[in-house]
């Protein structure tokens, strides 16, 4: 019944006057041996006023443009009292207020995110202090002046105040040894502390004593214990410089999934309670900017902002090349060399094509990766003590162990280390993009898991496949979860010939022979046997002549230039993105525009042809 759409005005039916009478009615039937009757007459009393409440209720949410929502007969009087005290206070500001529409445009949308229907006792427990808070100077200046999209409810500093002074209470106790260990690892909280002696913490509130989910529909900020923003933008070598970043032992809490920004809000709320963490990180993901925008707004500690970056016309040259999924099948039969290599797809055909561009165009994604918009990603994130504008040709090759070196003094995670020289200066490609980690069943004991042996950050991020080796069981699951391998055991079988012969480290791959948790371990040696040697041998054939078709097709940036020649609308309307998206990129880092080859050689072609 609840799923029903109806269902919370159904409710309201409760409060009508014939069934409040009944229930008056109903009442005093049930004890009439105890002269119930004598009392229906105040019962009926009773029915009308919680009726008269309930039409002084319904009215009084209508005239804040709020939608209908239930109220337990509870608290249901102090409901009512707490949204006149809100309009109260909203006519008070108007009154003080030149530009009234404002004023009353933000407690609009104000009343619209308070979760009367699920968080009534804890707002009508603490009604003082909510009130307090939106009466009083900081939040005019704070989140109406500067018309916040998602204003909290109860003031962030108080909440944060016990905490940070448990944690400085915490921090005089240590040694100063302890002291200097942890600032090499964790942010400068300090600057986030400035001028915050004076503020006194709730008596009884706190971030520590709010779950996540009451948080997030009280619109608190996320707790500040994080020294920077990492904001995403794919096809810019986002995998690469998060895979450097691990390297170094930069703690990063993820934010990417905006489709639950819920459950990334949750996460990030409990591990920020306890955690000082080096970034929170976000990939400009698509499918929903209002969550997009709210996790935004959520993450409000005047920190600065890393952006990377790349010449647009290679990223569109990249996403065109990309590929995508074809089918969410991981497990194929031994045999089914053909169906497990033709797994890719680029925009509907078997190889990359530059009619894509229209597509981008038209959908502004390749896949599920947003291209564009710095300009409103720049404008959502509030706060940013800096920006700070990263192109991808700074960690390529040599230049990376440095620009690490320089990015963790900005933003405070551990240096990187000499001995780890080799790794930053390597090249991060999954050149078997789509193509593996991939299983072929042997039979019902044995299947058998190929996957690239080099380091794969998007698999370590589960962006793609899930895998993980915990107990002696090893679990592998698709994007979608459609499948599942688990109770098996994996024996990497170094000295057997099935590995052996097969020359996998020229190929970057490893095979490991995957066996029944229940049977012997000599089920495993039984798949070394001739014919399934022969059949690996036929498919990692097979795989290395798809990987080198997919080379050959590739197309290179200056073949879009081409197309955007020969198409001029298509051109045009690149060119009026490229203008607004790059307006404060070139402002602060005309530098990075100009080592742009491709997009310098872009603009002098239109200006040329126009």
């Amino acid at each position: 019944m609840q799923s029903c759409k109806d269902y919370p005005e159904s409710l309201s039916y409760k409060y009508h006057l014939a069934y409040l009478l009944g229930e008056a009615l109903s009442k005093a039937d049930k004890i009439w041996y105890k002269g119930g009757y004598f009392t229906l007459n105040k019962k009926i009393k009773e029915a009308k006023h919680i009726y008269k409440l309930h039409q002084e209720y319904k009215a009084k949410l209508q005239e804040l443009h709020l939608s209908y929502c239930f109220i337990p007969k509870e608290f249901l009087l102090d409901s009512l009292s707490f949204l006149k005290a809100i309009e109260t206070l909203m006519h008070k500001l108007k009154s003080q207020e030149n530009n009234s529409f404002k004023i009353e445009s933000f407690f609009f949308k104000l009343f619209s995110q308070i979760p009367f229907s699920t968080q009534t006792p804890f707002l009508l427990k603490h009604k003082e202090e909510i009130l307090q808070w939106l009466n009083s100077k900081e939040f005019k200046e704070q989140y109406i002046n500067t018309n916040h999209p998602y204003p909290p409810l109860l003031n962030p500093e108080r909440l944060n105040a016990k905490r940070e002074s448990k944690e400085k209470n915490n921090h005089n106790k240590e040694t100063e040894l302890r002291i200097k260990e942890r600032e090499s690892k964790e942010c400068n909280v300090e600057s986030q502390r400035e001028n915050r002696d004076s503020i006194q913490p709730y008596p009884n509130l706190s971030y520590e004593s709010i779950p996540a989910e009451l948080a997030w529909d009280l619109n608190l900020p996320l707790p500040r214990n994080y020294c920077g923003i990492l904001v995403f933008f794919g096809l810019s070598g986002h995998l690469a410089l998060l895979a450097f970043l691990y390297q170094c032992g930069a703690s990063i809490i993820s934010l990417s999934n905006t489709r639950y920004a819920k459950k990334d809000y949750y996460a990030a709320y409990q591990t920020l309670l306890t955690n000082h963490i080096n970034f929170l990180t976000h990939i400009n993901y698509m499918q929903d900017k209002e969550n997009r925008k709210h996790i935004f707004a959520l993450a409000d500690a005047k920190v600065p902002v890393l952006i990377n970056l790349r010449d647009p016309i290679g990223r569109l040259k990249h996403g065109i090349n990309h590929g995508w999924y074809k089918s969410n099948q991981w497990i194929y039969e031994i045999n089914q060399h053909k169906e497990a290599l033709d797994r890719v797809t680029y925009g509907g055909q078997d190889k990359p094509h530059l009619d894509l561009l229209e597509s981008v165009l038209k959908n502004k994604n390749i896949g599920n990766i947003s291209i564009w918009e710095y300009h409103q990603t720049i404008q959502e994130i509030r706060n940013a003590s800096s920006i700070y504008y990263l192109d991808m040709q700074e960690i390529v090759g040599k230049r990376t162990f440095d620009t690490m070196t320089q990015l963790s003094q900005e933003f405070r995670f551990p240096l990187p280390k000499e001995e780890d020289r080799k790794f930053y200066e390597s090249k991060i490609n999954n050149q078997y993009r789509y193509l593996l980690p991939i299983i072929f069943r042997v039979n019902e004991e044995i299947k058998i898991l190929v996957e690239q042996s080099t380091y794969n950050i998007e698999f370590i991020l589960g962006l793609n496949l899930s895998s993980s080796i915990v107990g002696g069981f090893l679990a592998i699951n698709d994007y979608n979860k459609n499948e599942l391998l688990n109770h098996t055991f994996s024996i990497l079988q170094d000295n057997m010939d099935i590995i052996s012969q097969l020359n996998l480290d020229s190929l970057g791959l490893q095979i490991k022979i995957l066996a029944d948790k229940k049977q012997s371990q000599e089920i495993a040696y039984q798949a070394n046997h001739s014919n399934l040697k022969n059949d690996l041998q036929q498919y990692l054939f097979a795989l290395k002549e798809k990987i080198q078709s997919i080379e050959t097709n590739k197309v290179t940036e200056s073949q879009v230039l081409e197309y955007l020649k020969e198409h001029k609308d298509l051109r045009k309307i690149y060119q009026t993105y490229f203008e607004k998206e790059f307006v404060h990129i070139k402002q602060v880092r005309p530098d990075i525009v100009e080592s742009w080859k491709y997009y310098q050689e872009f603009e002098r072609m239109c200006a040329e042809l126009d």
